[in-house]
């Protein structure tokens, strides 16, 4: 459990969440966090194990180092073992499958282990699909109190608003106007007594906001999407003219809604031009429900959203933090449909491609080549740990006799684990972040911290 500074607590066992919440002002554990945001944004997945893989490498290149080993020996062993490894990984990937079913075992493998690992196959299906329709960005994840089994993947962008006024039509099609201006006339910062000077200022207000309207109906829209307020004779008027109006949408929806519909967000009523304006449907739904929302489908089918229903908040968050990774993996399994076995059993195979393979000409950068190779079994080896009953050593031993095999911690033993698997972009972003960033750590000669701004400015102060 994570609790931040405000009191705000999150359950999670999600390592990009844990690093992100952590207040460790150690320049190195900066850095660690740092390299888990890296992570994160290349590969959407992967955060412990690169963590636990650096830091191994640091403590077998320390090792090394208080051997006499010097630091540029290790650089180059690990840098030949990264080598090998990534040579191993892409021989033991399978490319049979097609991207929507290498997408749906890499989510599978994403969930397995979390909270709504539970809901495994309906979410590793959605993930798939969606990974399909749209980029990562480009998915809206939306938590609401439901049943997990009625989560849904719908097409366009879904807006948690409601019409500005009530009508009876649910469908909306045509140009869509989006705009990123209050729906307000200007506000007269003066003070003002005299009646006619009030009435002239009202005037003017009137003014403006019926040649704002005039300008909305010459361009012939069906429904406006803005992103700030609108006032009293905005919405009035849009329900005269039977336009569908939503005021105080989230600036990332309306990005969305700009992709999906081909417009553009407009600044200035004043300056619109008809190719600007969107184009699409928009479906009131749910208005039966509890939760009714906008859908907003355009001619770009690249933008998806996903209804995802949680028994809690706390558990819809964490839903979220987990959809999200499996997405992310989903996504760079169909753009890229290599997958690995997972469960430990890529990296025994990647240790035991070292092991065998032709020895470097110096001992030293042997000695940190196959240091490396150890180092990737801390993976199975956490695997293991995190079982009620299964040996440490065992483990790693009918691993170095079977590199094949994987990790099955809720079973207790070593066994054929294929059916658990990984996108190798996502193995290959790992050990690249954990070794570029070891071997930068351990070339460091000394950390040079500088003095608090108290002690900076002590003499000063007397």
């Amino acid at each position: 459990m994570l609790v931040d500074k405000m009191g705000n607590s999150q359950l999670t066992n999600d390592g990009a969440s844990i690093l992100k919440m952590s207040q460790d002002r150690d320049p190195i554990a900066r850095m660690i966090t740092e390299v888990a945001k890296s992570q994160e944004e290349t590969a959407f997945d992967g955060t412990t194990s690169t963590i636990i893989i650096l830091g191994e490498l640091l403590d077998k290149g320390d090792e090394l180092v208080e051997m006499g080993v010097h630091p540029n020996a290790v650089t180059k062993g690990y840098r030949r073992a990264l080598e090998i490894a990534i040579e191993s990984a892409r021989e033991n990937a399978q490319e049979s499958f097609t991207p929507y079913e290498a997408a749906m075992k890499v989510a599978r493998t994403a969930i397995t282990g979390k909270s709504a690992e539970d809901y495994i196959e309906l979410l590793a299906d959605i993930c798939a699909k969606a990974a399909e329709m749209a980029e990562p960005n480009n998915i809206k994840l939306i938590g609401r109190p439901g049943n997990p089994l009625d989560t849904e993947l719908i097409e366009g962008v879904v807006i948690l608003k409601q019409n500005i006024y009530a009508t009876d039509e649910t469908e909306f099609e045509g140009r869509i106007l989006l705009i990123d201006e209050e729906m307000a006339p200007p506000i007269a910062n003066i003070s003002l007594a005299d009646p006619e000077k009030i009435k002239q200022v009202q005037q003017v207000q009137d003014d403006f906001m019926r040649n704002r309207l005039a300008a909305i109906d010459e361009l012939g829209v069906s429904a406006v999407l803005c992103q700030k307020g609108m006032d009293s004779r905005a919405r009035q008027h849009f329900r005269r003219k039977g336009i569908l109006a939503v005021r105080n949408i989230r600036k990332s929806d309306m990005g969305r809604i700009a992709k999906a519909t081909n417009g553009e967000i407009a600044t200035d009523l004043a300056d619109i031009r008809e190719e600007e304006l969107g184009h699409g449907l928009c479906q009131i739904r749910g208005k039966d429900g509890p939760n009714p929302y906008i859908q907003v489908i355009g001619e770009d089918k690249g933008v998806a959203s996903i209804v995802l229903p949680a028994p809690t908040e706390q558990s819809a968050a964490e839903f979220q933090r987990v959809m999200d990774d499996a997405i992310g993996v989903a996504y760079i399994t169909v753009k890229s449909p290599k997958i690995v076995p997972g469960a430990g059993s890529i990296q025994a195979r990647m240790a035991a491609a070292i092991r065998e393979s032709e020895p470097m000409e110096s001992s030293r950068e042997e000695l940190a080549k196959q240091a490396f190779g150890e180092a990737l079994l801390v993976i199975p080896q956490t695997l293991a740990e995190s079982a009620s009953h299964m040996d440490v050593l065992d483990t790693l031993f009918a691993l170095r006799k079977d590199p094949s095999l994987g990790v099955d911690p809720p079973n207790n033993r070593v066994t054929d684990m294929t059916w658990v698997l990984e996108p190798l972009t996502l193995v290959e972003s790992c050990l690249n972040t954990s070794t570029e960033n070891a071997i930068s750590l351990l070339r460091t000669d000394a950390i040079q911290k500088a003095r608090p701004i108290q002690e900076t400015f002590a003499d000063d102060m007397l």
